[in-house]
């Protein structure tokens, strides 16, 4: 074995090695066309970004990167969200998914990138921080009978997700978190499990995204059928999913990155149901800081309609953020922002990697401070807590890379 060398990958010449070892990797080789013509392939994977390494022509370390927009409130971010991180097992321990991360972080700082966002293990130790939990909603099928079915509905096809694409992006405008669609290109059928109706002029008005529940699938596929997307009137939403889990012989339904503001998630708030928030210590989704100063210029108009909305709508000073290697300041002169690099302030939010949390606004600002122990000096903590409030961002399992 010599020393890989960390390149960019081409995807005339590495589209297959790539997909072959991510099959390898994570699915003990099967799923090979699948990784190849949708997940890589035909994706919004960011070739440029994305690193492999290679020995003597031979790819033994990949490094996906998948761009997308994300919403943030009102403003959209840059994102690179990594993928398929994969290293043959006679290539381990020597730091090369660390060399190719780092090469690739650079890369999405000179191409504008704002954050980057993965799920996975193990990857606090280059920047990472808890960006959100799991949380899972369950109906039991007597909770849902509440609900009647009298929607008709049907069975979306490929050719039908670009509307539902479209759809989606008018109806989750307002969810932080959540991708501008198109994400991936060329979906798999196996992926879909969409169940649409449509107005009278015979466009889509609502859909459900439901599987059979993937940890019970083998033992018992029919307990749980979990609900993954919705969109339309959510009384229509739950009332096919009522039909469905009837239908089915289903014992209940669970819903799933769904966003805590979803219309749907309002009805059923109202009524009995179990929620589960599943936190986690160093898995779970991830967000990691790219470029600070980009991240708050792009939220400037959205940290004045905060100030505008609080008590600090007359004040003047400023806020300087400090998160590890990257700090901004933030001047404010009543009510209008503006971020510079340079400068001091008496109120500092000394943060480190956890800052990324603030930004997408991962929980209650208070506890991300009290989380990542930050050092607050001045009026930083009441500052970040009008500037940086909870978003309760999720992403939507369908946009997953």
């Amino acid at each position: 074995m010599g020393n890989p060398e960390l390149v960019v990958p081409s995807p005339e010449k590495d589209l297959q090695a790539i997909a072959e070892l991510t099959a390898a990797m994570f699915s003990d080789g099967k799923y090979l066309e699948a990784f190849r013509d949708n997940y890589i392939g035909n994706s919004h994977y960011d070739w440029q970004m994305s690193r492999i390494g290679v020995d003597g022509g031979r790819l033994v370390h990949h490094w996906g990167v998948w761009r997308y927009e994300m919403r943030l409130d009102d403003a959209r971010l840059k994102i690179g969200g990594i993928g398929a991180v994969a290293t043959h097992p006679d290539y381990r321990q020597r730091g090369l998914m660390h060399q190719a991360a780092q090469a690739s972080f650079e890369a999405m700082r000179q191409a504008g990138y704002d954050l980057s966002i993965l799920r996975g293990r193990h990857y606090a130790k280059i920047g990472y921080a808890r960006a959100w939990n799991y949380v899972t909603y369950r109906l039991k099928k007597d909770e849902l009978a509440r609900f009647e079915h009298t929607q008709a509905h049907k069975m979306l096809t490929l050719a039908q997700v670009p509307a539902m694409d479209g759809l989606y992006n008018v109806t989750h405008q307002k969810f932080s978190a959540t991708a501008v669609r198109p994400t991936f290109y060329n979906r798999h059928p196996d992926d879909m499990g969409v169940y649409a109706w449509f107005d009278d002029r015979g466009e889509l008005a609502g859909y459900v995204r439901c599987l059979p529940d993937e940890e019970m699938e083998e033992s018992d596929p029919k307990k749980t059928l979990v609900c993954l997307e919705a969109a339309g009137d959510p009384l229509k939403c739950l009332g096919v999913l009522n039909e469905l889990c009837q239908v089915g012989g289903y014992e209940g339904v669970s819903l799933f990155s769904l966003p805590h503001l979803h219309p749907l998630l309002q009805v059923v708030r109202k009524g009995a149901c179990v929620v589960e928030n599943r936190f986690f210590d160093v898995s779970g989704w991830r967000v990691r800081l790219v470029n600070l100063m980009s991240c708050l210029e792009k939220l400037t108009p959205i940290l004045e309609k905060r100030l505008a909305q609080s008590l600090y709508f007359q004040w003047s000073g400023d806020l300087l953020l400090e998160a590890g290697a990257q700090r901004a300041l933030i001047l404010i002169e009543r009510g209008k922002v503006q971020i510079g690099s340079e400068g001091s302030s008496m109120n500092v939010l000394h943060a480190g990697a956890d800052m990324a949390r603030l930004l997408i606004g991962s929980d209650e600002p208070g506890e991300v401070i009290r989380q990542a122990d930050m050092v607050c000096e001045g009026k930083s903590a009441e500052l970040v807590g009008v500037l940086f409030p909870n978003l309760y961002p999720m992403l939507s399992h369908w946009d997953e890379f």
